[in-house]
């Protein structure tokens, strides 16, 4: 069996290494953008004074989800993230339901955080005397991202590396002026670790403000076909992120109710609200600090907007891959390997999204950007209970993993179907709005599932127009090995051989058609050797 030449994407496609990952995955979840967003919302609204165990037990919740992830990561690389885990888990039907679930998610975050970055700059900019209209600022960010978006994944995780490092510095200075200040005892109180302040009244609302800034984690297995080594590189990021992550939000908030005392937390957070955080920078940084800071919350928005951007961009690409949409959008770029004409198309769609709403003169915080974003945010906290449900039953199925492996899944499991409904029921509050149809957006998605399930059932009947089974087995037999009846109803998988000469297999494929078609662009437009193509029932 021979190949073709190595083509130019397919060497592209594998320059990430762990670091550059996790740089793509936390710079998704905004840490300084959160702390100065959400954090006053936990600490006024939710158990005040106990908001670091709130992040604490959304962390070690996730980590548990984590473990099944990694788990299921190292035996399946591709693209398709949620989309791949839940086919593989609980079968296409859902699967299609939640790869459809998941672009939704992902596109309402994107342009809640487009318009959110232009706001946020002009805020910004407007005190250093410059005054130009919000739009102005956006379409910027949305230019910045689409040539990004575009070309090497390589280079956007390099920025967002500088961009997040620059973040924790900010705030790591913070935290060391705090403590300077008041000491070790008054900086870092053990009070907030008792049982009595974590399980206060309100710690469903922090539980779901710790949960939403976790958001973007789960993004690791989406970069599996970029990674220079998926099955290492993949899970030791998501464990780095969750970890990270969690450590970050926890001894901030700390520190943060150390510099207001905590008797005092949740008055002060509900009187200032948004301007807390910069207030605390004030007193205990400087003026100088607080405009930096106000800089880097920016450049902390765009890199989320960026890295939100390109998972957005690369569930059109699987999607595209596996005909669920135009199979144009399943090509990777000739030269940056990057999925370019997704890329494209959410850049588009941002603008048709952004410049009408600039349009109408509404201020875009009091007027939809928070339900946007927080809308996104359910709809990937949503998913990631739908795969973690799928995982436990990938895991459990195959029986073959240790049992520490198996219980902290089901606790993970358990723990985000809880995370799911604090998120649903408190959504107000991240939305910043009273509104009764706010309320009951995080319905959509459930409802979304319903008909997208359907389009999955149809779709496993249904095969692209051509000649019969039959003959293309005759032709594909003198190609590849073919395991199993390509005249029969099921669906197919292709086992080959990366550039690296790494073992792989692909995503299922609702035909013996479709997997033969792209197990030609794997040998075609990739390099890889094709090992064979198995049906399954």
């Amino acid at each position: 069996m021979t190949s073709s030449p190595t083509s130019p994407a397919t060497k592209e496609r594998a320059l990430l290494s762990t670091p550059r990952i996790v740089f793509l995955v936390v710079a998704a979840a905004a840490p300084l953008a959160s702390m100065i967003g959400n954090l006053p919302i936990a600490l006024g609204l939710g158990n005040g004074a106990g908001t670091p165990g709130a992040f604490a037990i959304a962390g070690l919740i996730l980590l548990c989800f984590a473990v099944g992830y990694a788990a299921m990561s190292r035996q399946i690389v591709a693209t398709g993230a949620f989309f791949t885990y839940i086919s593989e888990g609980l079968g296409k039907v859902f699967g299609v339901s939640s790869a459809y679930t998941a672009l939704l998610a992902y596109l309402a975050f994107t342009f809640g955080l487009a318009a959110f970055f232009g706001y946020f700059a002009s805020l910004v900019l407007d005190q250093a005397g410059l005054h130009l209209p919000w739009l102005a600022y956006g379409l910027a960010g949305i230019i910045i991202v689409a040539v990004l978006g575009y070309r090497s994944i390589d280079l956007s995780s390099s920025i967002l590396g500088v961009l997040m490092i620059s973040e924790v510095v900010i705030l790591a200075i913070f935290d060391i002026a705090v403590i300077h200040a008041k000491g070790f005892s008054l900086a870092l109180p053990t009070d907030v670790w008792s049982p009595h302040a974590i399980f206060s009244p309100g710690l469903g609302v922090s539980l779901m403000v710790a949960f939403t800034c976790f958001v973007g984690f789960e993004s690791a297995a989406l970069y599996g076909e970029e990674a220079r080594d998926p099955k290492r590189s993949i899970p030791l990021a998501t464990y780095t992120a969750v970890i990270s992550i969690a450590v970050f939000y926890l001894f901030t908030a700390w520190v943060t109710i150390g510099a207001i005392e905590p008797d005092a937390v949740a008055a002060r957070a509900n009187k200032e609200t948004g301007e807390l955080m910069f207030n605390i920078f004030t007193r205990y940084g400087g003026e100088i600090l607080t405009d930096i800071m106000g800089v880097f919350v920016c450049f902390s928005i765009l890199a989320s907007y960026l890295a939100i951007h390109n998972a957005a961009s690369r569930y059109i690409f699987a999607l595209g891959r596996e005909w669920l949409l135009l199979p144009w959008f399943g090509e990777a770029h000739p030269k940056f390997g990057t999925p370019h004409r997704a890329s494209m198309i959410v850049s588009i769609l941002t603008l048709v999204a952004v410049v009408p709403f600039a349009m109408t003169g509404l201020d875009p915080f009091k007027a939809g950007v928070p339900v946007l974003i927080g809308f996104g945010s359910f709809g990937i906290i949503f998913l990631q209970t739908f795969a973690a449900i799928a995982i436990l039953v990938y895991l459990h199925r195959r029986a073959n993993q240790p049992s520490w492996v198996m219980i902290a899944t089901w606790l993970g499991t358990i723990g985000l179907i809880c995370a799911t409904i604090f998120v649903g029921v408190y959504f107000k509050f991240l939305a910043t709005s009273n509104a009764t149809f706010v309320g009951l957006l995080p319905l959509i998605f459930p409802a979304v599932v319903v008909p997208f399930a359907a389009l999955g059932v149809m779709l496993k009947f249904v095969r692209p127009r051509g000649g019969r089974p039959s003959e293309r087995v005759a032709e594909a037999d003198t190609e590849f090995l073919i395991r199993g009846d390509a005249s029969s109803a099921g669906t197919w998988v292709i086992r080959y051989k990366d550039i690296a000469d790494r073992e792989r297999t692909s995503d299922s494929k609702p035909s013996f058609d479709i997997a033969l078609a792209y197990a030609r662009t794997l040998r075609d437009k990739r390099g890889a050797k094709i090992v064979e193509l198995v049906g399954q029932s």
